[in-house]
């Protein structure tokens, strides 16, 4: 089977696209992926056995050709610049299924669909416009003034237009996967997706994995994590995180684990990271906490690795509701305690498996006796213990990898095609481009 995958970043820098392909290359699939590329990309290279296409960055609305291709992107939601490149690769093999891994080009995908006659699988995260609206809060109007892309993609990529990308084009797909069993639910009741055409596959990562650090944790630290109890907080950025609480709590269990060093890992602006660090200074005692903005996905799983205990302090939020950070499933696969916020399906996870602490969003005093309770060895080696048999168990790489190449591998045209014609109407006319 050949799956065309259609990306709207960078394959190299996304991790859920990475393993989305290389799940269905090793289940012996021809896998090509038409993404974006940055200056220094190739236009075309192998990966791992994925034929990778680039669209560079900077000519990708370049000259009159480019500028056409922006105006109808912005009318139809249909990128002709994807579509030149899916026919270049048809053109040298035929396409089975198109594979659409980014909710922007759903309808491109739909298009592939319609023109070459094959099944379109979209796999997204659970509320794509919530994250959109996170990431508009994040970039300043300033910042969108500086960055004509930031602006385009404010005005042409808003919550509002990906809301109504879900609920008309996206209802034309054969099927769609997301990332777990709260964003199933609310593509089926909020959405109104069939049901029959929701799967999950969780980003997971293997119980036996050996993740190289080659020293990295150790640089910069300021402290040596192999004497000190590291508790290391991942951040979603200042509105979904509450980076003050972790700050806070470290300081009062530091009276009763007097090596604690907390490491706070995330794309912290230069604003909450000075106000962090003023709130430290007066505290916790001197050099207690380091701040990491490396959030490359390659470089995560050394921060985990040099944790004693994991903790993701989530605020309530609708990205929150339906998502689980991959760097808790990292936790969870190598034997790292985990302490969470009871918000959303991490903390259903944390506490079936009983791999830590699940607390009431902004009780520091919970997280504090948390802290203090996981710096207990033989507490933390139980709880770790059940995080990493919950990966063999449930959460293995490979038991998902194979559950979304049975999904691929499961699609038929024929069948499609023969299961009713609600599904061609939605895609010819039955819904109205946003």
């Amino acid at each position: 089977m050949h799956v065309c995958l259609l990306f709207g970043g960078r394959f190299s820098t996304n991790e859920r696209a990475r393993s989305h392909a290389v799940a269905l290359h090793e289940a012996g699939h021809t896998v090509t992926v038409v993404c974006r590329g940055a200056a220094h990309d190739l236009d075309r290279e192998s990966i791992d056995g994925i034929d990778v296409r680039r669209l560079p960055e900077e000519t990708l609305y370049a000259g009159v050709k480019g500028k056409l291709d922006g105006l109808r992107y912005a009318l139809q939601v249909i990128h002709p610049a994807w579509l030149r490149a899916v026919e270049e690769i048809a053109d040298e093999r035929a396409i089975d299924v198109c594979g659409v891994t980014d909710l922007r080009l759903v309808k491109t995908g739909l298009r592939v669909g319609d023109v070459h006659d094959v099944p379109v699988v979209a796999t997204l995260p659970g509320n794509a416009p919530a994250l959109e609206q996170r990431r508009n809060r994040t970039d300043g109007w300033l910042d969108r003034l500086q960055d004509p892309r930031k602006l385009a993609r404010r005005l042409f990529h808003s919550p509002w237009r990906l809301g109504r990308l879900e609920t008309g084009p996206l209802g034309g797909v054969d099927r769609l996967v997301t990332t777990c069993e709260e964003a199933r639910a609310r593509y089926v009741r909020e959405v109104g997706i069939d049901p029959e055409r929701v799967s999950v596959v969780h980003d997971t990562t293997s119980a036996l994995d050996t993740f190289e650090t080659d020293g990295h944790v150790d640089r910069g630290l300021g402290f040596d994590p192999e004497a000190a109890f590291v508790v290391t907080a991942f951040a979603n950025g200042p509105f979904d995180t509450d980076l003050e609480a972790v700050v806070t709590a470290a300081a009062r269990a530091a009276d009763d684990v007097a090596n604690l060093q907390l490491v706070l890992v995330g794309d912290h602006d230069r604003e909450t990271t000075d106000a962090l660090e003023t709130q430290a200074r007066r505290e916790l005692a001197g050099g207690r906490v380091t701040f990491r903005t490396e959030t490359d996905p390659d470089r995560l799983p050394a921060h985990v690795v040099a944790s004693d205990v994991c903790v993701f302090p989530t605020h309530p939020s609708a990205v929150a509701e339906t998502s689980i950070p991959r760097p808790l499933f990292r936790a969870l696969a190598t034997g790292v305690p985990i302490v969470t916020t009871d918000i959303g399906p991490a903390s259903r996870v944390v506490g079936e498996a009983d791999a830590g602490r699940v607390i009431p969003v902004g009780d520091r005093e919970s997280l504090t006796a948390a802290l203090v309770a996981l710096a207990d060895s033989t507490t933390a080696a139980a709880h770790g213990a059940n995080g990493r048999r919950a990966v063999e168990r449930q959460y293995d790489t490979e038991r998902g990898a194979s559950r979304l190449a049975s999904i691929y591998e499961s699609l038929s045209w024929t069948a499609v095609s023969e299961a009713g014609d609600e599904l061609k109407t939605a895609r010819t006319g039955g819904s109205t481009a946003p």
